[in-house]
């Protein structure tokens, strides 16, 4: 999973550790056969849980970029690509 993400995204490969946290983010929150009818997250916690937050790997984002790390002027985000919390 984490090499077809890299390569289909063209995400440099520098961020694989990134990728990698992804993907197991993912997994963790996607039904399998070890745990009937539940996502293994769902059997950790009892809590279903949501996936409306994901966003599409490798596409593009902007970070806010908090007013102590600025002066008046500045950008107040920077262009970045998505990849993990």
């Amino acid at each position: 999973m984490v090499r077809s993400m890299l390569i289909g995204r063209k995400v440099p490969k520098v961020l694989w550790v990134e990728v990698a946290k992804w993907s197991a983010h993912i997994l963790n929150r996607c039904p399998t056969i070890v745990v009937q009818k539940q996502t293994p997250e769902e059997s950790w916690n009892g809590v279903k849980p949501t996936i409306d937050y994901f966003r599409e790997f490798g596409c593009l984002a902007h970070v806010h970029i908090p007013d102590q790390q600025r002066v008046k002027l500045n950008d107040k985000s920077r262009q970045c690509f998505f990849g993990s919390k």
